[in-house]
C-alpha cells in the first residue's frame, strides 16, 4: 500500500521505520481512490512497548523492546530490523537508527521499497523528521512531520513521488485523515481514513492548576544523572517539589541501591544485571559519564545514603518505586526494617510497586502508603488508549486497594476520567514522564494530607 495511507499525525515514516518518534497510536479504516477505483483498507499501530503491532494490507510486523531500560528494539515480519531508539529525550538530533530488510510477507504486490534499508530519525518536541536509504532501489526518502493536540501534518518525498497528509482529531480521539500521493508517472492517489488515534504529550503539558502537586522524578533527571546525589541536590533546591521519587533494587549481596534500569547498558556498563552484582561492584561504577562528562565519577547510592539525605531535609517526602515484580517476604521485611532504622521520619516515605503481588505484600507488612505503577501492568497495552469510555472500567479493578496509582503522561488527554476515577476511589493519581516532574491530582477529601495520603506522618495541610 502506498505511503499515502500513513496518517499525518502519526509520524511521517514508511512501514520500515515505525511511528516511534512521536509515539502515535492508531486504529483506522481507510478508503483509497486510484484510477476511479475504490479500495478499503486498515492501518493499525497499537499501544506502546514492549510489544507493538503494525498492520496494513501490505504490512504485518511485530516490534519488541523495552527502551525504558535498553535503548533498542527489533521487529519481525514484513519489516525485520534492529534499531536504536531514545525514549527519554524530547529534543535530540538522534532519536532513531535502524537497519533492516523489507519483504512482501502479505503478497499484496503493493509494497513500497522492499529490500535492505537504513534509517535515521530526529525529534524536536512536536516536530520530527527522518532520512531513509533503500539500497535495493538506491533511493533516499525524506520525511517531515508535526503533531499537535488536534491536528497533524506530514510530508514524505523522494525523486519520484510526494505524499502529503493531514489529520484532525476530536477531544475523544476520533480521527479523520486525508492524504494524497503524487508520482512522476501515473495519476495521483487519494485516501480518506476514519477511526481512533492518540499521541503523547510534551512533558510541560502535564503542569496545570488541577494537577498542582509536583514530585521530582529520579531527582532531577533532566539536569543531572538520574537517582544520583547530584540530581537530588538540584531537586532539593526547587521550592515547588513536595516530594522526591527514586527507584530501589536489591543487589546480589542483599543490599538496596538506587538505580532505575535492571540492566546497566544505558549507563554504559554492558549487559550486567543489577541483581547479579554486589554492592561494592555497583559502587565502583561511574554512573555520571554516560549523562555528561561534567558528572564523571558520580556513584550509585545506597539506601543508607538516601536516608542521610532525607534526615538532613526533614520537610521532604520520598516516593520509593520498587523495581522488581516480587520480593521474597524476608527481603521485604528486611527492607522495611532498614527504612525504620535509617530514616528519622520513616512516616514520610511511601512506596509503589510494579505488580499487584508486590503491592499486596508490602501493604500486608507496613502501615505506610503503597501505590501501584499502572503502566507496568498489561505491558502498557490498554484498550482505553483508543476507546476513551473504557478507561475507568478497565483501570478500576487493577488499582482497587492501592493507596495511590501512577500512570504515564501519555494518558494526559484522559485527564477528566482520571480525576473522576481518583475521586470515586478516594486515592491520588500521579502522571509521570521521562522528564523531571511527576504531577499529582489529590481527591478533595484527602487534600489535608501529605500527597493526599492519610497514612503519611503528620497530616500537613497542603491545599
Amino acid at each position: 500500500m502506498s505511503l499515502c495511507l500513513m496518517i499525518g499525525l502519526l509520524f511521517p515514516l514508511a512501514g520500515e521505520q515505525l511511528p516511534l518518534l512521536l509515539q502515535e497510536r492508531y486504529l483506522l479504516a481507510q478508503v483509497e481512490s486510484e484510477h476511479e477505483e475504490l479500495s478499503i483498507g486498515y492501518n493499525v499501530f497499537n499501544g506502546d512497548f514492549p510489544l507493538l503491532l503494525h498492520a496494513r494490507p501490505d504490512e504485518l510486523s511485530v516490534y519488541l523492546g523495552s527502551p525504558l531500560f535498553f535503548p533498542a528494539y527489533f521487529s519481525v515480519g514484513t519489516t525485520s530490523q534492529v534499531g536504536y531508539y531514545d525514549a527519554y529525550r524530547t529534543y535530540t538530533p538522534l532519536s532513531l537508527l535502524a537497519v533492516g530488510w523489507r519483504y512482501d510477507l502479505m503478497q499484496s504486490k503493493m509494497m513500497t521499497h522492499p529490500g535492505l534499508f537504513f534509517s535515521w530519525g530526529w525529534r524536536a518536541g512536536n516536530l520530527s523528521g527522518a532520512l531513509a536509504y533503500h539500497s535495493a532501489s538506491r533511493e533516499a526518502e525524506i520525511y517531515l512531520g508535526a503533531s499537535f493536540d488536534r491536528v497533524g501534518v506530514t510530508t514524505a518525498f523522494s525523486t519520484d513521488h510526494l505524499v502529503a497528509s493531514i489529520s484532525v482529531r476530536s477531544k475523544a480521539s476520533w480521527t479523520i485523515q486525508a492524504a494524497v500521493e503524487a508520482r512522476a508517472s501515473g495519476p495521483p492517489k487519494f485516501s480518506l481514513g476514519f477511526g481512533f488515534s492518540r499521541r503523547d504529550y510534551p512533558s510541560q503539558s502535564i503542569r496545570n492548576e488541577r494537577w498542582k502537586i509536583e514530585v521530582a522524578h529520579r531527582g532531577s533527571l533532566e539536569l543531572a544523572p538520574e537517582n544520583s546525589l547530584e540530581a537530588f541536590a538540584i531537586a532539593l533546591e526547587e521550592p515547588g517539589y513536595i516530594a522526591i521519587e527514586t527507584d530501589i533494587q536489591m543487589t546480589a549481596d542483599g543490599n538496596f541501591v538506587l538505580v532505575h534500569d535492571p540492566i546497566l547498558f544505558r549507563y554504559r556498563h554492558g549487559f550486567e544485571l543489577v541483581k547479579e552484582l554486589t554492592t561494592d561492584e555497583l559502587k565502583s561504577l561511574d554512573m555520571g559519564s554516560w549523562y555528561d562528562r561534567e558528572f564523571a565519577g558520580a556513584r550509585m547510592m545506597e539506601l543508607s545514603e538516601l536516608a542521610e539525605l532525607a534526615n538532613e531535609n526533614p520537610d521532604v517526602y520520598w516516593l520509593l518505586e520498587l523495581k522488581v515484580p516480587i520480593w521474597e517476604e524476608q527481603d521485604a521485611r528486611r527492607f522495611l526494617a532498614e527504612i525504620d532504622r535509617l530514616f528519622i521520619h520513616p512516616g514520610r516515605v511511601a512506596f509503589y510497586a510494579i505488580s499487584r503481588e508486590m503491592m499486596v505484600l508490602m501493604q500486608r507488612l507496613t502501615g505506610r502508603p503503597v501505590g501501584l505503577q499502572l503502566d507496568s501492568l498489561k505491558s502498557m497495552l490498554f484498550y482505553s488508549d483508543h476507546v476513551l469510555p473504557l478507561m475507568k472500567s478497565e483501570y478500576r479493578p487493577l488499582i482497587e486497594g492501592a493507596d495511590f496509582f501512577t500512570i504515564l503522561s501519555s494518558k494526559y488527554d484522559r485527564q477528566e476520567l482520571l480525576i473522576e476515577l481518583s475521586e470515586e476511589l478516594g486515592i491520588p493519581v500521579m502522571l509521570w514522564n521521562f522528564h523531571d516532574v511527576i504531577t499529582a491530582y489529590v481527591p478533595v477529601s484527602k487534600r489535608r494530607y501529605p500527597l493526599g495520603m492519610q497514612k503519611m506522618a503528620d497530616g500537613k495541610v497542603l491545599l
